[in-house]
This record gives structure tokens, sequence and C-alpha cells, in this order.
């Protein structure tokens, strides 16, 4: 793994491991890649690195979802969503380069957990207005391009207006795309994608491809409701991994 730069054989290993875990529930959930990979990624690899490596990897994962569901996606909602994260894209850059994401983790896992309660007991926002719409896509754009963990606004926004599974899918993995491929040219162009991140970003594609083809079989065992659950669980682990990670 020569071409890894200062990144050693064993810690692309646990990259591309990381890659394949985080792909098999993105495939079942619609959502998560960011969020759990990379924390996994940053056991071994520093965290401004692990959201590059990230970042590009996830343009792929959310390209193919994206075309599987992109006739079931909301689009008005998710042409809001995607609009407001875009504006919040160069403010999540300028945390991530000028500022230390300790308070940003714990302020993310503290809103995520108070987020899962409130869904947890029904909450429905199905007739809020376009406001909250441009709030949580402006957040999650901020959230992008600081820690990589730009689906926890959005998934509580289209959660609270009950959307069906695959709707669901389709308008998160649109969204991540594109907010996510501006963001990565907000990266390369603020001269913060380095070759080493490249190389193991391209070596750990056929572990992505692998967690993919795992993971979408899975979606059949899943009922609107065991799907909920699924959803609350992955933003309650991703919240508990963020904090984790300010500790470190």
């Amino acid at each position: 793994m020569l071409a890894a730069a200062s990144f050693t054989s064993t810690q692309v290993i646990v990259v591309a491991v990381a890659v394949f875990a985080s792909a098999a529930v993105t495939a079942v959930a619609g959502f998560g890649f960011g969020l759990l990979s990379v924390p996994l990624m940053s056991l071994v690899i520093d965290l401004h690195s692990a959201v590059i490596v990230s970042s590009i990897v996830a343009i792929p994962v959310n390209g193919a979802q994206m075309l599987m569901y992109r006739k079931v996606r909301e689009r008005v909602i998710g042409n809001r969503l995607l609009i407001a994260s875009i504006v919040g894209l160069p403010f999540g850059y300028l945390v991530y380069a000028l500022i230390s994401d300790r308070a940003l983790r714990f302020a993310l896992g503290a809103g995520v957990i108070l987020a899962v309660a409130a869904l947890a007991r029904g909450l429905d926002l199905a007739h809020v207005g376009p406001r909250m719409d441009w709030a949580l896509g402006f957040s999650s754009g901020v959230l992008n391009t600081s820690i990589s963990a730009s689906g926890p606004p959005l998934v509580f926004d289209l959660q609270a207006r009950n959307i069906s599974a695959n709707a669901f899918r389709g308008t998160l993995n649109h969204i991540f795309l594109f907010s996510g491929t501006i963001g990565l040219a907000i990266f390369a162009i603020g001269g913060k994608v380095h070759t080493r991140e490249v190389v193991t970003a391209l070596v750990a594609l056929p572990a992505m491809g692998l967690g993919l083809l795992g993971g979408l079989p899975l979606r059949r065992r899943f009922s609107p409701e065991r799907f909920r659950v699924l959803v609350l669980v992955l933003l309650v682990a991703g919240a508990v991994a963020a904090v984790a990670k300010a500790f470190n």
C-alpha cells in the first residue's frame, strides 16, 4: 500500500472494513454512511482525513441509491432541503478548517438524542411549512463539510413528515449526492484533499460495492415499523459516536 502515502497497510484495511460495514447499513436504511464510517475510520486515521475519504466514497454510494429510488423521491421537499444544504456547505468548511470540532460534536449528539426522543413519541410535523426544511437543510450542509454527518437534520425532517421508506431513501440520496459532490469540490479548492486520501478511497471502493450488494437484499426484511426503528437506532448510534469522539 505504498500509494497510500503515510497510511499503513493496516490503516487502509481498517478503512476498507469501515466502508464495507457503512455501505451495507446505508443500503438498508438509505443513510448513515458518513455518520458511521467517519468514527470508524478515525480509530486509525486522523479525523480530517476520515472526513475526506468518506466524502469521496459516499459519492458512488449515494449515486447508486439515488438511481434506484429516483421515481419516488419527494421532489418539492427534497429540492428545498438540497438548496438549503448547499448554502450551508461553505459555513461548515469554515468550521472544518478553523475551529475545533469538539463543541460541534457535543451539540450534534445532544440535538440528535432530543430529536430521536421526539420521533419515538410519535412527533408528526407533516403540517409544518417550508421553514423547517430551510433550517434543517442549512444545518445539514454545515455538518456535511465540518464533520461529515449531514444526515441527522434531513432524517429528522423527513421522518417527522412521515414519508414512505422508499421516498425517504430516494430523497435523502438525491440530496446527499449533489451536496456531497459540491462539498468535496469545496474541500479540493481549499487544498484539503491529498493524494493519500484519494488513493485510500479508491482502494476502498470494492469494499463499498460489496457492502451495497450485501445490504440491498436485507431491505425486504424491514416493514415500515421496523424501518422506523432502524432509523432511530442509527441516529442514536451516530450521536453516541459523535460525542465519544469529542473526548479523544
